[in-house]
């Protein structure tokens, strides 16, 4: 399994490099830049060193509209590698963070460039078909969408009602068979 995500990495980090085009200078800034974080991402996650990892993958992130595909695939196979370590350490915080950097991901990518990314999330199932950036969007989406819930109330059960504390028979009642005769109110 990790001999495959670092052939998936390196054939990522290839393809992002010769995927280059030309662009005015200010994209081809952003590009170099992007390109530069993307090989040094490409480094991160196949040495396992998930803290430079997520650093990168969170500032690449700012960059979203100006991915290729296969730049947004390996934020996402970054964002992934990060909520598994975060879910196996039971970190929830860091986890719910990159569960919702995830999802903010792959929302832009896919209004930005829909077909082609699909295209690259395609290349990346045929090598590793236990990845199906769709599915795994969508349950993210329900995790957010329930941690939301439980924040904001609607998901809280309702208040129990309180116990009742005294035992039936030492209730008073109107019944005057129940009643001692010394205890009766005056008529």
């Amino acid at each position: 399994m990790k001999n495959i995500f670092s052939f998936i990495l390196a054939a990522i980090a290839t393809t992002c490099m010769v995927a280059c085009g030309n662009k005015d200078k200010s994209s081809e800034t952003v590009s170099e830049n992007v390109e530069e974080q993307n090989t040094l991402l490409a480094q991160a996650l196949s040495v396992g060193n998930l803290k430079d990892a997520s650093e990168m993958a969170d500032s690449m992130s700012l960059f979203v509209d100006d991915f290729t595909p296969d730049q947004t695939v390996q934020v996402l196979m970054a964002f992934l590698s990060v909520h598994n370590d975060a879910v196996a350490n039971k970190n929830y915080r860091r986890d719910l963070e990159t569960l919702r950097k995830f999802v903010d991901v792959y929302d832009i990518a896919l209004s930005a460039n829909p077909n082609d990314t699909r295209a690259a999330f395609a290349k990346v199932r045929k090598i590793n078909p236990a990845i199906n950036f769709d599915s795994i969007a969508t349950v993210f989406r329900e995790k957010l969408t329930q941690y939301d819930a439980i924040q904001d109330g609607s998901l809280v059960a309702a208040e129990p009602e309180p116990a009742d504390t005294v035992a039936k028979d030492s209730v008073p009642t109107s019944d005057s068979t129940e009643i001692p005769l010394e205890l009766r109110p005056a008529e």
